[in-house]
């Protein structure tokens, strides 16, 4: 889409079946993309109702689930027509590509699913399943990434965003008499603007590219504010917050464990009265509820389990400073218990030894 957005932008090709393959390609790609799309969703499926001892494949797939397949089909599917066979149409003189080619950019940026899973753990069930095959922002492997390295991963995307929101500006201002310009001026506009500066030496003279501009502080702003949790982030609790702070959180998860393993057991004894009654679309459904809970339950112990593990751990670290003060005071107090019973066989030795050789001598204390 850029070659295409490029080579309409100079006007170097004037064969009209290069945008015309170039955009069936797109068309091909993006067909390819949908195809992948439904697989992958069709293989979730498959591994959810394996993974919970699922037969109607209609409980797993939900009303909320099949709305988001749908809604991630549909952006995935947006992309800028072939056109139409014939000669091109005429260009005003100073009219430029504008925002013909740029809404042709903007709609022919690269896609990527946006997996996702309605519940379960492990396999596409779990809570990355979705998001581990088609590798956007995801659990897997893009959490860990950002749990470990949240700085440089922000970093990237803001260069990311300057390039593409620069490029995107200059096709919607070329050829526009007192726009922006090319795009060595709107690769300075646009980090200005991201970065809330705004000198005003550059202005957008056209809607698309206030528009760019405007996303562009948008985004600024957003990342200001994620660098911003990343820096509280890495602020650590003193030791004494630490315990209040965990003891807390493992209250809230307990009493959250209890409200929801009663929900498990009402939305169970719901799917047997409906099935018993006959109707299996309130089953289904309650059969839904119920492992939606389910999950949550499992997610609520495993957070409780690591929060008590994490309170052992600071517990054992405050014993085992207790235990070595008590073993350094052991042997400092053994060390002088030692001394004192060498210096007494020592005078009972000098003792002995003046008795054996001259009999009747009173024996020397230690210390004269």
């Amino acid at each position: 889409m850029v070659l295409d957005t490029e080579l309409a932008w100079a006007g170097v090709c004037q064969w009209p079946l290069v945008p015309i393959l170039l955009r069936g390609l797109l068309s091909a790609s993006t067909l390819g993309l949908l195809g992948l799309i439904l697989a992958f969703h069709i293989k979730d499926i498959q591994l959810y109702m394996l993974e919970n001892g699922l037969r109607d494949w209609r409980v797993a797939l939900g009303p909320a689930r099949l709305g988001l397949i749908l809604l991630e089909l549909g952006v995935c599917a947006l992309h800028p027509p072939p056109p139409p066979l014939g000669p091109p149409p005429p260009v005003r003189p100073g009219a430029g590509p504008g925002a013909g080619h740029a809404a042709a950019a903007v709609l022919g940026a690269p896609r990527r699913p946006h997996g996702h899973s309605a519940g379960g753990r492990g396999g596409a069930g779990g809570p990355g399943g979705g998001w581990a095959a088609c590798g956007c922002a995801a659990p897997s492997p893009c959490a860990p990434l950002l749990a470990r390295h949240p700085a440089a991963l922000l970093l990237a995307l803001a260069l990311g965003a300057w390039v593409l929101s620069a490029w995107v500006l200059a096709a919607c201002e070329s050829g526009v008499p007192g726009g922006a310009g090319g795009l060595g001026a709107t690769l300075w506009l646009v980090p200005i603007t991201f970065l809330t500066i705004g000198y005003g030496d550059l202005v957008p003279g056209t809607i698309c590219g206030r528009l760019v501009c405007l996303v562009a502080g948008i985004l600024g702003v957003g990342c200001t504010a994620l660098l911003v949790a990343v820096a509280a982030e890495k602020l650590e609790f003193t030791r004494a917050e630490k315990h209040v702070h965990n003891f807390m959180l493992g209250v809230e998860c307990a009493r959250k464990m209890k409200h929801t393993a009663a929900t498990v057991l009402q939305e169970a004894w719901r799917v047997h009265r409906h099935r018993r009654r006959q109707e299996p679309a309130r089953a289904r459904r309650h059969q839904r509820r119920l492992l939606s809970t389910l999950h949550t339950f499992r997610e609520l112990r495993l957070q409780h389990r690591a929060l008590r593990e994490q309170v052992n751990s600071m517990v054992d670290i405050s014993k085992m400073q207790l235990v070595l003060g008590e073993i350094s005071a052991g042997l400092s107090s053994g060390h002088q218990e030692l001394r004192q019973r060498l210096d007494g066989l020592e005078w009972k030795l000098d003792a002995l030894a003046r008795r054996l050789g001259t009999p009747g001598a009173p024996p020397t204390p230690p210390g004269r």
